[in-house]
């Protein structure tokens, strides 16, 4: 059987407000050990969000902000694409090659978001495993 996200993904997803400080949101993802949260969309018709530690760097620290005084939802990407549990390894690593991001949020067919892939979780799966499943 093929390795696939559903097996790789980290689930469930941190996410944050979009009004929590950076800082907050900092400290939340040392004490969880991640680089990422996901930005919970506000309403119906509001997109989800991401913010990376890439973000805070480049948006934050290289811009000498306080990040006790930056919200999430000011650096946050928005419009993200997104990859399905089925999807193999092998897709979802081509998909994020040329879309130029290191993870992708994983949606179900109701368009919920169940979990979280990443370069990391795809580089451990196929160490320990290789593209097949065992």
């Amino acid at each position: 059987m093929i390795y696939t996200v559903a097996e790789a993904m980290s689930s469930p997803v941190v996410s944050v407000d979009r009004d929590m400080t950076v800082a907050a949101a900092l400290t939340l993802m040392r004490r969880k050990g991640i680089s990422s949260v996901l930005v919970r969309p506000r309403g119906p018709d509001n997109d989800w969000g991401i913010m990376t530690k890439r973000d805070v760097i480049t948006k934050v620290v290289a811009q000498d902000l306080d990040p006790r005084a930056v919200r999430v939802g000011d650096i946050m990407t928005v419009h993200l694409i997104t990859a399905r549990p089925e999807w193999t390894l092998k897709e979802c690593s081509l998909k994020m090659r040329a879309v130029g991001v290191r993870r992708l949020p994983v949606v179900n067919d109701q368009g919920e978001v169940i979990g979280i892939i990443s370069d990391t979780d795809i580089f451990q799966a196929v160490e320990e495993r290789g593209w097949e499943g065992s």
